[in-house]
């Protein structure tokens, strides 16, 4: 993260929305994240980086993926991605995590105002999706048979699209 990025992020009006939402803004520079929110069925960990103007926000989901049960992630992760507007999903295979990434464009002088807005929308939106994604794949994982019109229906819900 620039200086810049750094500054803002580790602010007190951005460190209030983090916290206003649950999520635990990290100290230990020992660890690869910012941030992490401890969920009922899941923990997720954020990376924020900056790259050519734009903020990466990747949220790592700290789920047991079973072996046997990575072609039905794959199927979920597809009918998340095509039915969330922000962000898309990935299954990194060399850890066996989930992730997602969201973008956000910036100019060269960054606002702490515009940050704090998007992070307040999206922390929450956030939130949910992974909610949501975490009760499709718990449900694949034990055997219950979900439709795809009914894991459609769970993002579409997230979004409010329903």
């Amino acid at each position: 993260m620039t200086d810049e990025l750094t500054k803002i992020f580790f602010s007190q009006q951005i460190s209030n929305v983090f916290n206003k939402h649950n999520w635990i803004i990290n100290i230990d520079s020992y660890n690869n994240f910012h941030s992490y929110y401890v969920g009922d069925t899941a923990n997720y960990y954020l990376k924020i980086y900056d790259h050519e103007d734009k903020i990466y926000f990747q949220f790592t989901l700290d789920l047991e993926i079973p072996k046997d049960k990575t072609n039905e992630l794959l199927m979920l992760i597809n009918i998340a991605n095509q039915n969330i507007r922000d962000g898309f999903f990935v299954f990194d295979f060399n850890i066996r995590k989930i992730k997602y990434n969201l973008i956000k464009s910036y100019s060269l002088v960054i606002e702490e105002q515009s940050l704090h807005e998007f992070l307040k929308i999206e922390l929450n939106l956030t939130t949910r999706l992974f909610h949501y994604f975490v009760l499709g794949f718990h449900n694949l994982v034990y055997g219950e048979n979900i439709e795809g019109e009914t894991l459609e229906l769970l993002f579409l819900n997230n979004e409010g699209y329903a």
